[in-house]
C-alpha cells in the first residue's frame, strides 16, 4: 500500500503540552517518567503462557504487552516499578491489568491481568545483537533477535527478516511479532528503514530501494547468526507485501511470507479499495462503474507524481457533484484528489513506483510462500489478490494462502459500531500462531488447518 493510511482517532494523536505563566516566571510541566526500555522482550507465565513487551515509538511513557490470542493493551508508568494499563469498555479483547518490575536486571516481572491472580513471568533467554549495516551509502540500525533454548528436534531454528509496511516508525525493539516468534523457537531480524529510528538516509517508498536496503539486511543476519541459524526468510507485511518478493529475488532466501499484501499496482490497489468502501456502504454496480472512471484518472494523477491530470479530475467530479457516493469515495489518494488535498496525497506516497509489476516478480520465485490475508481487508481488499494467487499455485508455485474471517487490515478482528464503523479489537486469534507454526514447519492446529485455503486439484 502506499500509505495504508487510516483516519486517527483521539486516542492515538500526540498531545502538545504548552508552558503555563504565572505572574512573571514560567514553569514548565515535569518531565513524564520514560517505561524502562529493558523490559522489552518475551515472558512465560507459570502455566506456560507467552506476552511479549515492546516499546511503542512515540510514546516512550508506555509499553505494549501483547500475547498469542491476539490481545493486547498498553501498559503506563504509574509509579516507580509499576505500570498500570486500563480496561476499554469497548474492547473486551484489551489486555489490562498491572505490571510490576524490580529492575532491568531482573529474570521476571509481576503480571496481574484483569480477572486473574498476579504471576511471576519469567524473561524468555534471548541473545539479542544490535548491529550497524551499510545499505549502499546509507548506515541501517538493525538488530537480531535468536532464542538461546534449542529446538525440539533439534535443528537449527529458522531466521525471517522483517519487511517493514509504510510505517515511518522505527522497528527496533517494537517489533511483537519478532517477540512472539522468538519465544516458539525463530530467529528474526530487525532494521528501522531508512528515514527512521536510528537508521540514516530519507524515508521513502521506493520498492526498488527499499528491497535493497532488506537484502543488505538479509547479507547482514547471515554474517551475524552463521552457523546458529538454518533457512533464512522474509516476512513482509501490508506495503512489505511488495518489496518482500522483490528483496527475495535481489537475497536468495528460502522462504516468504507476505501478510495482508497486494499482487497488483498500486493503482490497482487504490481502485480495489474504493469499490469495496462503496460496496460496503450499500452502493450498486451502476455506482461502482462511475466511480471507476474517476479512480482511472486519479490514476493518472497519482502517476504523474501528482504534476499532471488535477483539470480532468476535476471536470469529471462536477459530472456527479450531485450525487451521494462521491463524497464517500476515499481510497488510498482518490479522495483526497478529489477534495483538492494535493500535497498530502503526494506526501503520504513518496517516491511509489505507481505502475509495479508485482506479479512479474513473482513469477520469477521457486520457494515456498505463505500468504495471509483478512477476509474483510477494507485497505487492501483480498480477493483480487488471491484470485492471482490461485492461478499461480495452478501453474505449480510452491504457495499456502491463509484467509481470516471478520478481520480487516492487519488481520485484526473487529466489531461494528451503530454509525456502521468499525472498532477494532485484537489480532485474530491463531494468527500469530501461524505463522510461528509454517516457518518453523511445524504441522498447524486444527484452528490454523481451518484457514488455509485447499490447493487446487492436479490435472
Amino acid at each position: 500500500m502506499p500509505s495504508t493510511k487510516t483516519r486517527p482517532s483521539a486516542n492515538l494523536r500526540c498531545f502538545v503540552f504548552a508552558l503555563a505563566c504565572f505572574s512573571a516566571t514560567a514553569f514548565a510541566a515535569p518531565a513524564l517518567t520514560a517505561a524502562p526500555a529493558c523490559l522489552t522482550g518475551a515472558y512465560r507465565s507459570p502455566t506456560g503462557e507467552i506476552v511479549t513487551l515492546t516499546q511503542r515509538p512515540g510514546f516512550p511513557q508506555t509499553l505494549l504487552a501483547t500475547n498469542f490470542n491476539g490481545r493486547s493493551g498498553v501498559f503506563e508508568i504509574a509509579g516507580d516499578g509499576v505500570l498500570n494499563a486500563a480496561l476499554d469498555a469497548d474492547n473486551p479483547a484489551r489486555l489490562a491489568g498491572r505490571l510490576t518490575y524490580a529492575g532491568c536486571q531482573a529474570g521476571s516481572v509481576g503480571l496481574q491481568f484483569s480477572g486473574a491472580d498476579a504471576q511471576q513471568w519469567l524473561r524468555l533467554p534471548l541473545r539479542i545483537t544490535r548491529t550497524r549495516f551499510m545499505s549502499g551509502a546509507v548506515q541501517l540500525n538493525g538488530e537480531l533477535i535468536e532464542p538461546i533454548e534449542p529446538m525440539a528436534d533439534g535443528d537449527k531454528p529458522p531466521l525471517f527478516v522483517l519487511v517493514h509496511g509504510s510505517e515511518s516508525t522505527a522497528a527496533v525493539d517494537s517489533s511483537n511479532h519478532a517477540f512472539l516468534m522468538a519465544s516458539q523457537g525463530i530467529a528474526s531480524f530487525v532494521f528501522d528503514k531508512r528515514g527512521t529510528g536510528a537508521s540514516g538516509g530519507v524515508y521513502t517508498q521506493d520498492f526498488e530501494l527499499l528491497a535493497d536496503d532488506v537484502a543488505a539486511a538479509v547479507g547482514e543476519a547471515r554474517r551475524l547468526s552463521a552457523g546458529r541459524v538454518g533457512r533464512i526468510g522474509l516476512a513482509g507485511f501490508s506495503q512489505g507485501g511488495w518489496v518482500a518478493p522483490l528483496a527475495a529475488v535481489k537475497a536468495r532466501v528460502d522462504f516468504l511470507v507476505v501478510g495482508y499484501g497486494v499482487i497488483g499496482t498500486p493503482i490497482e490497489q487504490d481502485q480495489w479499495q474504493v469499490d469495496y468502501q462503496l460496496r460496503q456502504l450499500g452502493y450498486g454496480e451502476d455506482v461502482i462503474g462511475k466511480a471507476r472512471t474517476l479512480t482511472a484518472l486519479a490514476g493518472k494523477v497519482a502517476a504523474s507524481d501528482f504534476q499532471r491530470g488535477m483539470p480532468q479530475l476535476l471536470r469529471a467530479r462536477e459530472k456527479y457533484a450531485s450525487e451521494p457516493w462521491l463524497a464517500k469515495i476515499d481510497g488510498q489518494y482518490s479522495g483526497e484528489l478529489l477534495r483538492g488535498e494535493v500535497e498530502r496525497a503526494r506526501s503520504e506516497s513518496p517516491q511509489v513506483i505507481w505502475h509495479y509489476d508485482a506479479l512479474a516478480v513473482l513469477r520469477q520465485l521457486a520457494i515456498p510462500q505463505l500468504w495471509v490475508f483478512a477476509q474483510d481487508d477494507s485497505v487492501a481488499p483480498s480477493a483480487p489478490t488471491i484470485a492471482r494467487l490461485e492461478a499461480l499455485r495452478g501453474r505449480g508455485k510452491d504457495i499456502e494462502i491463509a484467509v481470516f474471517p471478520q478481520s480487516d487490515h492487519g488481520i485484526r478482528s473487529f466489531s461494528v459500531m451503530p454509525d456502521g464503523s468499525r472498532k477494532y479489537l485484537a489480532y485474530a486469534a491463531g494468527y500469530d500462531q501461524l505463522l510461528a507454526n509454517w516457518m518453523g514447519k511445524k504441522p498447524l492446529p486444527p484452528e490454523a488447518q481451518d484457514r488455509m485455503l485447499a490447493r487446487p486439484a492436479r490435472p
